[in-house]
C-alpha cells in the first residue's frame, strides 16, 4: 500500500505570496493638488490682500510742481486650525512570534494606518472643498446641459468660460481640474475629445490628453474609496468624493508671501520631541504591561479654502 498525497504533503501557507487590497495613494487628491504650508503652531492667522485693489487705475496726470495723488489697498485676515487625528494598532508579542511568513504584522499595521490617514485627509478635503456654496462660482448639472449628454453639451467651452471668469476676478487662470470618477469616464467618450484625436492618434483618452485639450496643467481623477460600515459589518463602499462632480482651481507650484492659492494644506509640524514633518507622524513603541507592540500614526492638518474666487465647482455635472 502506497501513501497518498494528503499523507505525503501537509498544507501550509506560501511564504512568498498573499492576497491584499491596498488603495493606490495617487487615487487620493488632497495631498497632491493643494500646496502644503508647514506651520509651527496649531492655529494662527494669515493676511489676505484684495485682488480688486490691485486692478484699479488710480494714477492721475501730474503737473509741474504738484504732488502725486495718493492711493492704497486693504488687508484682511483669516485663520486656520490644524486638528489632530490619530489611530493605533496593537500587536501582541505572541502574535508577532507566532506569525507565519509572509505575514509581517508590523509592516501590515503601517500599511493599514497609512491608508487610514489618507482617507482622513481626503475627507478633510471633501468637507472643505468638494461641495456647493464654497467657491466663487458653482455650475449645477441641473441648470446646464450635463456632460454625459454627448449631443447637447460642450465641456471644453464650459471650462474655458469658467477659466475666463476666474482670471477676470483674480488675474490667475485655473490650472488644475479635479474630476470625480464618473465625470472622467464620461469625458473619455465625449465627442469634444474623441473627435480631436480619432483620425490623428491611436492613444487612449486619459488625464494627460484631457488636460492638454482643456489647457490646464493637470487633471486628477478622485478615485479614493471609503467603506462607511463599521468593522465586522458588511462593507458599504463608495467614493470619498462625489463621482459626478468636478472642481476647477488655481494652485501655485509653491506658496509664500503674496501668493494666490485656491486652497492650502496647513500642516502642523509639532513639538521637537515628536516632530511631524509635513504634519504626519508615525511611531512604534512597546507596552510591557499589555505585552504588545503599538504602531501609531497621526496627522495634524487643516484643509483651508484660502481663495474662494480661484475655484469653480461643477455639481452633478454628469448623470
Amino acid at each position: 500500500m502506497q501513501p497518498n498525497r494528503t499523507q505525503t504533503h501537509i498544507d501550509k501557507p506560501l511564504t512568498d505570496f498573499a492576497i491584499g487590497f491596498l488603495q493606490n495613494p495617487s487615487d487620493f487628491v488632497a495631498g497632491t493638488v493643494l500646496p502644503t504650508k508647514t506651520v509651527s503652531k496649531q492655529s494662527d492667522r494669515y493676511f489676505k490682500y484684495s485682488a480688486a485693489d490691485f486692478a484699479r487705475d488710480d494714477a492721475k496726470q501730474r503737473q509741474a510742481g504738484e504732488e502725486s495723488v495718493g492711493s492704497g489697498y486693504s488687508l484682511s485676515n483669516d485663520t486656520y486650525f490644524a486638528d489632530k487625528y490619530a489611530l493605533h494598532k496593537d500587536i501582541s508579542y505572541d502574535d508577532i512570534a507566532n506569525a507565519d511568513a509572509p505575514i509581517d504584522l508590523e509592516r501590515d499595521a503601517v500599511e493599514f494606518l497609512s491608508h487610514q490617514m489618507l482617507i482622513r485627509h481626503e475627507k478633510l478635503f471633501a468637507a472643505a472643498c468638494w461641495t456647493t456654496g464654497i467657491w466663487g462660482s458653482d455650475v449645477s448639472g441641473s441648470g446646464t446641459t450635463q456632460w454625459s449628454d454627448y449631443l447637447g453639451s460642450s465641456p471644453i467651452q464650459v471650462i474655458d468660460q469658467a477659466k475666463r471668469g476666474v482670471h477676470l476676478k483674480t488675474f490667475k487662470t485655473p490650472n488644475t481640474l479635479i474630476l470625480g470618477q464618473d465625470v472622467f469616464l464620461a469625458l473619455k467618450e465625449h465627442p469634444d475629445f474623441v473627435s480631436r484625436i480619432q483620425y490623428t492618434s491611436q492613444d487612449s483618452i486619459d488625464e494627460v490628453l484631457i488636460a492638454k485639450r482643456l489647457g490646464v496643467e493637470q487633471v486628477k481623477v478622485a478615485k479614493g474609496v471609503l467603506n462607511s460600515a463599521s468593522e465586522g459589518l458588511a462593507a458599504s463602499m463608495g467614493f470619498l468624493l462625489d463621482p459626478k462632480s468636478a472642481l476647477l482651481i488655481y494652485t501655485p507650484p509653491s506658496i509664500g508671501t503674496m501668493t494666490a492659492a485656491a486652497a492650502v494644506n496647513f500642516a502642523w509640524t509639532g513639538a521637537p520631541h515628536l516632530p511631524r514633518p509635513m504634519g504626519v507622524a508615525a511611531r512604534r513603541f512597546d507596552d510591557d504591561k499589555t505585552q504588545c507592540r503599538r504602531v501609531e500614526m497621526e496627522i495634524c492638518k487643516d484643509v483651508k479654502v484660502t481663495g474662494s474666487e480661484l475655484g469653480v465647482f461643477f455639481n452633478g455635472i454628469v448623470a
